[in-house]
């Protein structure tokens, strides 16, 4: 999303990306809620979203020696959470943006040094000076070790990430 929107703006864009194609390896299930779904409209790209959508309703949880699974009503949790939603596997919402995004992409690199001037060095492609760096590449990020050092004060990674958002007035008291 980014790229596409820097692009939108004027500014020339790279992306480099360690894999050689685009990965389309299935992923997981990605929930995008209204903030994300009328960013996606303006891009012009969220019928394509809403085509690939999982249509995921229902979750069935099972555990160990329970004779029945736990089922989850997932509708009513994106209710709660926004008043739009849409689900899609990660590996067709990447493509969906890739596809969208009229930017230039180095596949099968690496950056490997990055100096305060902005000169960029690639494992693969010529050194190139940039205006913005932007690491976009997850929690243990080589952009952050190599601009801030091996230990850039990561938190411990518990296995999941959470995000919720929902709005004072959808709050219901439980008399707690």
């Amino acid at each position: 999303m980014l790229a596409f929107w820097l692009d939108r703006y004027g500014f020339d864009v790279t992306v480099v990306e360690r894999a050689r194609t685009l990965r389309k390896t299935g992923g997981h299930a990605v929930d995008l809620f209204r903030p994300a779904m009328e960013i996606s409209a303006k891009m012009g790209v969220l019928p394509r979203i809403e085509e690939r959508a999982t249509n995921t309703t229902r979750l069935s949880i099972y555990r160990d020696r329970s004779r029945r699974p736990i089922r989850v009503d997932l509708t009513k949790i994106y209710r709660a959470a926004s008043d739009r939603h849409v689900e899609i596997m990660r590996n067709d919402l990447s493509e969906i943006y890739y596809d969208a995004a009229d930017v230039e992409y180095l596949f099968g690199d690496a950056i490997t040094a990055i100096s305060a001037d902005g000169e960029v060095t690639f494992e693969q492609a010529t050194s190139r000076r940039f205006d913005v760096v932007v690491g976009a590449d997850e929690l243990h990020s080589n952009v952050r070790r190599l601009v801030f050092g091996e230990d850039a004060g990561l938190s411990r990674y518990l296995g999941a990430i959470w995000r919720w958002r929902l709005p004072r007035n959808r709050w219901r008291r439980t008399g707690k």
